[in-house]
């Protein structure tokens, strides 16, 4: 589990703390799991879902589909898939607690079902659960009573036990902004012009993922059912990609500047540079930390220049959920830069809760003033002093960073 030494826990057994993390990571599973066991022996369930979808990917086209509905009824339920109320007030051990006491209820379905067929009860009673933005009642009849597990996933939420669905059906009616409404309805528009229709008449991201997810935007006969992880990564990428083609014309920064966040084992430095739209990411790793066995610091390095165009290959989704609030914010500013985002892993953060937090974090980073310098250098090295002994890795990955030192023309590397 998340790249543990399987020897070194059977040495600790929770308690010693070999393995430097601030809680045992299994400790934590077994706990949260403890406590959603007492309400998982029945066949049937009722809660409100936040709403929560999840699509999974695993066997596509034929894949699960299902909600999240947590043992609770009513507004409160919606703290339970809420990433913008989570950032800041919310701990992992609080989002690990109330992802897991969620049960994922699913069926399996073919991504190719008709928009509104009326085919499958379960599916037209997710999507009208999708349409709402607050949460709605929903009762659930399960074949057998739910596995009680807790997956965790680098880009999704935490999912908590899991049951085959025989009957799901929203008790409730669902609240369901004007603009999403329409735009479901419309079957001549493409799912990239009506995810940006959505996102600029002030729809969440969130709810505009919930929906592309569920195959509810797009021309007719072009809607499909979209692995939620796929759906997560498009989202942030068309989005992003629409931001940047009004970015590209405003006028450039005239400062260079810093913005830092920081959230449950994540620390993000960005600068900004006076300059054409260019952005690098850079993730640093440190040992201990999820996925990293070795001792040694893992860096991964991606950038893009002004055409938006990602230089290597296997682009994950860390790389957009930095990239789009970072042109969010651009946009709002009608300002362009050269922005170089280096976000740190630290062992503190021990189990994955998706990218959101990459996302929310970032966002969170612009709510605070920026510290301004004239130079390059003494921006670098306000962020460099914070990176401690990673400072050389990083600067050995940074190829957008080294050559705003350089002086370089950028077009070298086209």
């Amino acid at each position: 589990m998340f790249g543990r030494n399987l020897d070194l826990c059977a040495k600790c057994k929770g308690v010693r703390r070999l393995c430097g993390r601030p809680r045992c990571p299994i400790l934590e599973r077994l706990e949260a799991l403890q406590n959603i066991s007492k309400i998982t022996s029945s066949r049937s369930f009722f809660g409100s879902t936040p709403p929560s979808i999840l699509v999974g990917e695993a066997n596509y086209p034929l894949v699960r589909v299902g909600a999240n509905v947590p043992p609770e009824v009513g507004v409160k339920a919606r703290l339970y898939d809420a990433p913008e109320e989570w950032w800041g007030r919310k701990g992992l051990e609080d989002i690990i607690k109330l992802r897991a006491s969620m049960v994922y209820s699913s069926s399996r379905l073919n991504v190719r079902v008709a928009p509104r067929s009326g085919r499958d009860n379960v599916l037209e009673s997710l999507r009208l659960a999708a349409l709402s933005e607050l949460p709605v009642d929903t009762e659930v009849l399960f074949r057998k009573p739910p596995r009680v597990s807790i997956r965790f996933d680098s880009v999704l939420s935490p999912v908590g036990p899991s049951g085959e669905v025989e009957k799901l059906e929203v008790v409730s009616n669902p609240v369901v902004p004007r603009r999403v409404d329409d735009i479901v309805s419309d079957f001549d528009v493409d799912s990239r012009t009506a995810a940006e229709e959505l996102y600029f008449h002030g729809v969440s991201y969130y709810h505009i993922v919930r929906l592309l997810s569920l195959g509810m935007l797009g021309a007719r006969f072009r809607r499909r059912i979209v692995p939620t992880r796929w759906a997560i990564t498009a989202t942030d990428k068309i989005l992003g990609d629409r931001l940047l083609e009004r970015v590209r014309d405003y006028r450039e920064i005239s400062e260079y500047e810093v913005y830092m966040s920081e959230y449950v084992g994540n620390r993000y430095f960005l600068l900004f540079a006076p300059g054409a739209w260019s952005f690098e990411m850079i993730e640093a790793w440190l040992p201990r930390s999820v996925w990293v066995k070795s001792a040694k610091p893992v860096v991964i390095e991606n950038y893009e220049l002004h055409d938006g165009r990602a230089r290597k290959p296997g682009v994950d989704g860390g790389y957009y959920a930095i990239r789009f609030p970072v042109l969010e914010f651009l946009h709002r500013r009608r300002r362009q830069a050269t922005v170089v985002a280096v976000r740190v892993i630290t062992p503190d953060y021990y189990a994955p809760i998706g990218s959101w937090q990459i996302r929310e974090s970032i966002r969170n980073a612009f709510k605070e003033k920026p510290v301004k310098f004239d130079e390059l250098r003494k921006a670098w090295e306000h962020i460099a002093a914070k990176l401690g002994q990673l400072r050389e890795d990083v600067e050995k990955e940074a190829r957008l960073l080294r050559s705003l030192f350089s002086q370089r023309s950028l077009r070298q590397f086209l």
